[in-house]
């Protein structure tokens, strides 16, 4: 009897079929596949694969997906995908991403690209950002969501 949840259980199963696919050729069947997972669990096939055949899995990867998938892979896998992207597709990645999250992807982009994103920001985002950055990444100010909420007084 195994202690895996049905989510680990699940997964194991997702990772087996990408596994087979890569190996047999039939990239067809990973996109629809990739296409059904959330970020997060793109994420961690991509963790879970040799380092040759990540590249091929994350040309499949949503392009809406990108910037939060980077953000859910560990730093060596960050480092080694950003390394390998071009930069425009690093730079449409950071498009409509909360600035909480833009905070922690952008310090390990290349700087040319985090001048794009900075210049393409309006001012009040960029301010954000900054002030979100000012903040050592372990502390309250580094990991609290500082999105506003303005509730009406009548409610």
């Amino acid at each position: 009897m195994s202690d895996a949840t049905p989510a680990e259980d699940e997964m194991e199963t997702r990772l087996a079929q990408l596994t087979e696919a890569l190996e047999s050729g039939r990239m067809r069947r990973l996109k629809p596949m990739l296409h059904s997972l959330h970020p997060a669990e793109i994420a961690l096939l991509l963790e879970s694969i040799p380092r040759a055949k990540r590249e091929l899995v994350w040309r499949l990867v949503p392009d809406e997906d990108h910037g939060e998938t980077l953000l859910h892979v560990n730093d060596e896998v960050r480092a080694e995908l950003i390394e390998s992207l071009d930069h425009d597709v690093l730079l449409a990645a950071t498009e409509g991403m909360p600035i909480d999250d833009l905070a922690d992807l952008i310090e390990d982009l290349p700087e040319q690209v985090t001048r794009e994103v900075l210049h393409s920001m309006d001012v009040d985002n960029r301010e954000r950002l900054e002030a979100v950055m000012s903040y050592p990444s372990d502390s309250a100010g580094g990991l609290m969501n500082n999105d506003t909420i303005t509730v009406r007084p009548d409610v």
